[in-house]
């Protein structure tokens, strides 16, 4: 407990935004499991799941990146 208060409050929303990354992923890889494509509602959702997954490819292959 030798960090200052800032440090932990900002180490502490780093985790509240890794949480959420991580909960809104798990959601998108079971929607694009799912494939229920038959409407346009479907289809919908499976663009936003197929974009969703490109972005944290992505993210993670910049955060991987930014770590070297």
């Amino acid at each position: 407990m030798n960090k200052p208060f800032s440090t932990r409050i900002g180490e502490l929303f780093a985790h509240i935004q890794d949480l959420f990354d991580t909960i809104i992923h798990i959601s998108l890889k079971r929607v694009q499991r799912s494939k229920k494509t038959n409407n346009k509602i479907g289809r919908f959702i499976s663009f936003i799941s197929t974009l969703g997954d490109a972005y944290f490819k992505k993210y993670k292959d910049i955060k991987s990146n930014d770590s070297k």
